[in-house]
């Protein structure tokens, strides 16, 4: 038994999954053993282990086939030495993708949300847009990532289509890595995205959802321009599209 030892247990695994693949005990197409066995295989929990799975899923090194279980599809990129920020450092076309499919998804999710959110539903969103205040006022900055992961759920739950929702699921874990990093390497353009969360929410509480689609839009720019230049400023032998 490999037996992956104490600090960041998560990067220890993707590095694990990287020497497999160097030796060649791991190739591009094999199938990973399911959750439970690689856990206890690498000695880590299966805590530490879904995050290795979330953070080489982001990487674009393994997917989910039907009927088939995890595959390995290609390589593991190698890991700028301030540690795995696979988003923001790694995999920019990655991080481009997930915020592509993010307009696709969220600014209908927005409209629909505002057309049928109940006055109940409404006060849920507004006062979860306190709280993610709270927590910027705070600089907590991890809580305000799973506030701000939250109130772009709710928003899909809030839409009442089945389809937008499952499409939401598919990039949740993704864009909950995500928000912690920008959370954490990005603290100065949160004021500016914080009132972004509060115009959405003004719009869906107006019921005016090509306001809404608007200021999603708006919001997911904004992010993908943060996102550019801090690859462009830091990085600048990173492509980015």
């Amino acid at each position: 038994m490999t037996v992956i030892a104490k600090k960041k247990l998560s990067e220890k695994v993707v590095d694990e999954i990287r020497k497999r693949m160097d030796n060649g005990e791991l190739k591009i197409g094999d199938k990973l053993p399911n959750q439970n066995e690689l856990a206890l295989e690498m000695g880590v929990s299966r805590t530490s282990l879904r995050e290795a799975m979330n953070i080489l899923a982001l990487l674009g090194v393994i997917e989910q086939k039907p009927g088939y279980g995890t595959a390995i599809r290609k390589k593991v990129p190698e890991i700028n030495p301030e540690g795995l920020k696979p988003t923001l450092l790694s995999d920019s076309e990655t991080t481009r993708e997930l915020l592509e499919a993010r307009q696709i998804i969220e600014i209908g999710a927005v409209r629909l949300t505002a057309c049928h959110a109940i006055k109940s539903q409404v006060n849920k969103i507004a006062k979860l847009v306190d709280r993610m205040q709270g927590m910027l006022d705070k600089r907590e900055y991890l809580g305000y990532a799973q506030e701000d992961l939250k109130f772009h759920i709710i928003i899909a739950e809030f839409s009442k289509n089945r389809f937008l929702k499952e499409a939401f699921v598919s990039i949740k874990q993704h864009m909950q890595l995500f928000m912690q990093e920008h959370t954490q390497l990005l603290p100065d353009v949160l004021a500016e995205a914080q009132k972004h969360h509060e115009a959405i929410c003004n719009a869906i509480s107006n019921h005016d959802p090509e306001k809404a689609g608007r200021e999603m839009d708006k919001h997911i720019q904004f992010l993908q321009c943060s996102f550019q230049n801090y690859i462009k400023d830091r990085y600048p032998s990173a492509r980015t599209k």
